[in-house]
């Protein structure tokens, strides 16, 4: 037994409907109030009838009535308007800071049996997703109708750290831009080894540099730590004499070169190949940076990201090592990602603080439009049935899976919640 347990029980009225106070009245439960994740009683505004007295407060639930004491509520102003107290078992009075008595009443095996039975099997398994082997087909149009929240809440979750940057950047919104960006260029192994290289990269500097698409490759290759004195060929040679040219001019201090990740990935998400589309990317795209953001459809961010790097990359993976020539286009779907991980959260934290709903609306319906991503976990999720044609859905079972399933938050969840009550 838990509080939590104790929670969902009241929150959904699952209790016996003969409930009375441990003095003996009757007790009728008109609304359970809203549930309060925070500090301070645990349902605020619930409306109830004891006896013939109808109440509006606030409930306090424990599991035992002297864990009232435990916690100091006697002593707590937060309290002080509870007028009920709801214990699985009753063992003392309890009293507000004030000295008036509070109703209790006592919920042990005012419930169905089967309720806590099926929430300790969900809360004890070792199954991926706790309720894998009593999901049903009606639970997929339960994650319809709670995907666009899932997706908003994965967003939510993502804008504190877009806000951070925003803090520590005084508000620099196209530099924070930036560095969403180059992040979700790295993919997971390098984002951090793109995000360092974007933060000691002004974007300013680099527009400045906009229409040279080979001092922009100077630049961002320098920096990175990627061109050494020892490089044969004349192409990176040229590079790295660009480089110290505007080092010296702009006194810029280069990363170092072990932070970047080549092992096992694929060639062509090499670093060296995303640093180049990256340069791509700002050279080709004038608007990327100083357009209207909501007028920008589906289509035309995948323009703009979808850069190509230079021809000295078409015969290379890395400096001065040959390769089979081929062209080193930024990919559908790994542009895709960049769209979900950076220009979607971006237009979300910015909707939100410029109070600008259509920003909101725009990153969730970019997100609809997006086919599902790729990975072990969404084909995880399409084996059981669950919807993954396109990212709204993908990125709504990642946060169901991370946020609920992982946590056995099972009572919180729509679709554990649903196959706790057996409806």
């Amino acid at each position: 037994m838990t509080e939590e347990f104790l929670h969902y029980l009241w929150r959904f009225r699952l209790f016996h409907p003969e409930l009375k106070t441990v003095a003996g009245e009757n007790l009728t439960v008109i609304h359970p109030g809203e549930h309060n994740r925070d500090g301070g009683p645990d349902f605020f505004n619930a409306r109830l009838q004891i006896g013939n007295t109808i109440w509006a407060g606030n409930v306090e639930i424990h599991l035992q009535a002297s864990d009232w004491y435990k916690h100091h509520h006697e002593v707590d102003h937060a309290y002080k308007n509870v007028i009920l107290h709801v214990v699985d078992s009753f063992d003392v009075d309890v009293f507000t800071e004030g000295s008036k008595p509070i109703p209790v009443v006592e919920v042990k095996y005012q419930y169905r049996e089967s309720l806590l039975s099926r929430y300790r099997n969900l809360q004890g398994t070792k199954l991926w997703i706790p309720c894998r082997n009593i999901m049903e087909v009606a639970d997929v149009g339960e994650f319809v109708l709670w995907a666009p929240a899932l997706a908003v809440e994965r967003l939510l979750e993502r804008s504190a750290s877009v806000r951070q940057l925003l803090h520590y950047s005084k508000n620099d919104w196209e530099g924070v831009f930036f560095q969403l960006l180059a992040t979700a260029f790295g993919l997971k192994v390098n984002a951090h080894a793109f995000e360092l290289l974007a933060k000691s990269l002004p974007l300013k500097l680099l527009l400045r540099h906009r229409t040279n698409f080979f001092i922009l490759e100077a630049l961002l290759f320098g920096q990175a730590g990627l061109l050494e004195d020892q490089l044969r060929e004349t192409y990176p040679q040229q590079l790295l004499q660009t480089y110290r040219f505007y080092q010296n001019k702009y006194n810029l201090e280069s990363l170092q070169k072990g932070i970047w990740k080549f092992l096992r990935m694929r060639p062509g998400n090499f670093p060296t190949i995303r640093i180049s589309q990256l340069a791509a990317m700002i050279h080709g795209d004038s608007n990327l940076f100083d357009g209207e953001l909501i007028s920008r459809s589906l289509s035309d961010w995948m323009q703009g990201i979808q850069a190509t790097a230079s021809s000295y990359w078409d015969t290379h993976y890395t400096f001065d090592k040959i390769s089979v020539k081929q062209a080193k286009n930024l990919g559908e779907g790994s542009a895709y990602l960049v769209v979900i991980n950076a220009v979607t959260p971006f237009l979300f934290v910015y909707g939100r603080e410029k109070n600008l709903p259509l920003y909101l609306e725009h990153a969730v319906t970019l997100l609809e439009e997006i086919p599902g991503e790729k990975s072990s976990l969404v084909t995880n999720w399409k084996e059981i049935g669950m919807p993954t044609e396109n990212a709204l859905y993908t990125q709504a079972l990642k946060q169901l899976k991370s946020a609920y399933c992982e946590k056995k938050r099972c009572l919180e969840c729509r679709i554990g919640a649903r196959l706790l009550r057996g409806t």
